[in-house]
């Protein structure tokens, strides 16, 4: 029977109709089942946005694990007035806490929309306060804030961080990257209102806070040189200071400090001169600490020996014309060359170094470090002011005044390297202030570094031997201890001016000594800037030597020697 056109219409409505259903059906089935999973990334990410997670800046410590530079916990105070219920009830608690007049504060919350900054910074205890009072409209912020529990405690080595939250000076400058870590990122998912509702474990950057430093500094052979040096320049009315204590086996610095010093914690109220390190930055004509060198020299090439004597009328004369003379302004006779460190000649040394002949004393000089760097891991590491035959600004005359440290100019770490060789058997140890670096995950040691042989292990016991005995009677006596070998040479130098002449009655007074002598665990500079009261070193210097060496003996237990010079 055949149908109608007009009863078939019903029909092909029905299957458009069904047909339409079966793709729309299939189309959701295929973007909420199929497409689920990019979709729902998809609209993770219109509403997601990359946090930074800011990394904790790495502490430092010293030998024995005490910090001496570390963060704490700090606060912004701000203030919301919109957000406030009573704004002069607000004004009146919140005042003594922000350290701001409640008058002040009832015109800012009048007047002022927005954040308002009450207090850059407060302490955690002030925090807690704020936090259990609850007052809306009140908002604390966390903010790091650098803190030096020692104050001044070894600043100069420390240096500290500024403003920019980077290290300005000392170790915060030179280790800066790896104190201050790397900064993270995190996927946090918003709501609508720009709320945190989800954080994605998956995606962004892990934060790696700073290393930590661990530092061959003792706090408390620290403790002893600050304290030594205070005084020794307090007693003398001098300009200033520095001591180094290094151990010279391994080449690390136990106690390193200058005078005068700062606070890091307040370095904003210090002039920026306080930043520098002398120890490592600024240079002297060390005087006749460098004698040591020059008997090296000598001895090491055969030239002298501990009994090679000469006649000592106390001038030294250079094509029949005086170039120099005596301390003293007088001469000593026939000396050998252990009375020549006894008596400090400057004669005695300028022969040495005539004999030895201009080459062979400035390769030696050279050896020792002197007119480069030492390689310390501090920053402005100073070269010092060598000059040397073919400079236009050396003469012939320059070779025999630096035989006794005159006419050159070195830092105080550089001299004491240097006569640490000497202790160290004849080889040169690179100084070193950092003994371990701890980060994310690793630790990193760093091992004593030798610079190389100086001079053979026989003469530098030889030169031992002439420092201690010369030490006994001789001008470094009073920095020796009874009943201890030490070994010791004191040292006092003009200061030049400004016109390059040298300041009449201005000195720099110093010591460098070494003990046990034969088994040395410790080697000490001590130098006292234009002490008033005395010039010598012999005076203003070599106390503070014997005080330092007794205070050491004491904390390391090292007893005395069964047999000892002068004992």
């Amino acid at each position: 029977m055949a149908v109608s056109a007009g009863s078939s219409r019903p029909f092909l409505l029905l299957l458009v109709m069904l047909l339409c259903s079966s793709g729309l059906v299939a189309r959701l089935a295929f973007w909420q089942v199929m497409q689920h999973g990019r979709l729902a990334l998809a609209a993770a990410r219109e509403h997601a946005l990359l946090s930074v997670q800011q990394p904790s800046r790495g502490e430092i410590l010293d030998a024995r694990g005490n910090p001496l530079a570390t963060e704490i916990a700090m606060n912004q105070v701000y203030a919301i007035p919109k957000e406030m219920r009573d704004p002069a009830r607000t004004a009146a608690i919140i005042s003594p806490l922000v350290g701001v007049s409640v008058m002040r504060l009832q015109r800012w919350f009048d007047s002022l929309s927005g954040y308002i900054l009450l207090a850059p910074r407060i302490d955690e205890s002030t925090s807690r306060r704020i936090r259990r009072l609850a007052l809306p409209g009140i908002v604390l912020n966390p903010v790091p804030q650098r803190d030096y529990p020692g104050g001044a405690e070894a600043s100069q080595v420390l240096g500290f961080v500024g403003g920019n939250n980077r290290g300005d000076a000392g170790l915060e400058s030179y280790y800066d990257r790896l104190l201050a870590g790397h900064a993270g990122l995190r996927s946090v998912l918003k709501d609508t209102a720009g709320n945190d509702i989800h954080i994605s474990p998956d995606s962004g950057a892990p934060v790696h806070d700073g290393a930590t430093l661990r530092l061959s500094l003792d706090g408390v052979v620290q403790g002893f040189v600050e304290d030594e040096l205070a005084k020794a320049v307090k007693k003398h009315s001098a300009d200033g200071g520095t001591i180094i204590v290094m151990d010279p086996r391994t080449g690390y610095i136990l106690g390193m400090a200058s005078t005068p010093a700062y606070n890091p914690n307040h370095y904003g109220r210090y002039p920026a001169a306080r930043f520098v390190n002398p120890s490592v930055e600024n240079v002297y004509e060390p005087g006749s600490t460098f004698k040591i060198i020059t008997m090296a020299a000598g001895l090491d090439t055969h030239t002298i020996t501990p009994t090679t004597a000469f006649e000592d009328t106390g001038q030294f004369f250079v094509a029949d014309h005086r170039v120099l003379h005596n301390w003293n302004d007088g001469g000593f006779g026939w000396e050998t060359m252990t009375q020549v460190l006894q008596h400090s000649a400057n004669v005695g040394a300028a022969w040495v170094s005539q004999r030895l002949g201009r080459d062979a004393f400035y390769r030696y000089v050279k050896a020792f470090g002197f007119g480069k760097p030492t390689g310390i891991d501090l920053p402005n590491d100073s070269a010092g002011l060598l000059p040397l035959p073919g400079d236009t600004t050396w003469t012939s005359v320059n070779q025999f005044t630096n035989a006794f440290g005159q006419g050159l100019a070195v830092t105080p770490l550089q001299l004491v390297r240097a006569a640490g060789a000497v202790a160290n058997h004849g080889v040169l140890m690179q100084p070193q202030v950092v003994q371990q670096i701890r980060y994310d995950g690793h630790i990193i040691d760093h091992p004593p570094v030798t610079a190389g042989r100086v001079m053979s292990r026989q003469s530098a016991r030889t030169l031992t031997d002439m420092l201690v005995r010369s030490a006994v009677g001789g001008e470094a006596s009073l920095g020796l201890v009874q009943g201890y070998n030490i070994a010791a040479k004191t040292g006092t130098s003009n200061v030049a001016g400004p016109d390059g002449k040298y300041i009449t009655g201005d000195t720099i007074a110093s010591i460098v000594g070494y003990a046990p002598a034969y088994r040395p665990r410790f080697i000490i500079l001590v130098k006292i800037d234009h002490p008033r009261d005395t010039p010598w070193g012999s005076i203003a210097a070599a106390p503070v030597l014997h005080n330092l060496f007794q205070d050491l003996f004491m904390y390391d237990h090292i007893p005395p020697a069964q047999s000892a010079a002068g004992r």
